[in-house]
């Protein structure tokens, strides 16, 4: 468990997706994208060795519906009873409701799907879920992406990747959308904040001229 900021850490023993921790407030815990199931008790032992417990958390943030962000989220959220967050669009694929926009998706989803979590706010836009703690609507990786902001940290799950300070974009045959990728891409950019936290590099400081 590596501190990013003062209620920031990243949470190294994940399995799949780069995974984050935030003190929102006193007695209010999110967990980001907490990954494949495979990385469940991994996560636990790691938090425990800091000192700390899986069932503080209180909101688990999930950046889209992909089995390596959130395969494992609905057992988090019968263990702790969390509040979950995912994009409307994703948490409807994930409900077998509709089918995957990409044929990639359609067969991995076959391979290892995720479930869909139970207490489950969907998202479909910008939404202030706690104080300093935003869902922004970032689309084209998956219909439903939302990234999450929490003061000067960015967590930006797939939206984009984090290099030499910069966000970069994904590789164009993993979204949904390209041109809805670069808008969302656009956008987050030109947040002003400090750390940049991506679903597949590892978190950086925000490089400014």
């Amino acid at each position: 468990m590596k501190q990013l900021t003062k209620n920031v850490s990243w949470l190294t023993d994940a399995i799949g997706a780069r995974c984050y921790w935030i003190d929102v407030a006193p007695g209010r815990v999110a967990i980001v994208d907490p990954g494949m199931t495979a990385g469940l008790n991994r996560i636990a032992r790691e938090l425990r060795r800091a000192g700390r417990s899986p069932y503080e958390v209180t909101d688990i943030l999930l950046t889209h519906g992909d089995s390596d962000h959130a395969q494992v989220a609905a057992e988090w959220q019968r263990r702790t009873n969390a509040e979950v967050w995912l994009g409307a669009a994703d948490a409807a694929i994930l409900a077998g409701e509709a089918d995957p926009a990409s044929a990639l998706r359609q067969v991995s989803r076959k391979m290892a799907a995720a479930e869909l979590p139970r207490n489950l706010h969907p998202l479909d836009g910008d939404i202030e879920i706690a104080p300093g703690l935003v869902a922004l609507k970032t689309p084209g990786h998956t219909p439903g992406h939302h990234a999450f902001r929490y003061g000067d940290v960015l967590f930006a799950g797939d939206a984009a990747r984090c290099r030499d300070g910069q966000l970069i974009a994904m590789p164009s045959m993993l979204d949904d959308d390209r041109h809805k990728s670069a808008a969302s891409l656009a956008r987050l950019a030109a947040l002003d904040v400090e750390w940049y936290c991506c679903g597949h590099s590892d978190p950086v400081h925000r490089f400014t001229n």
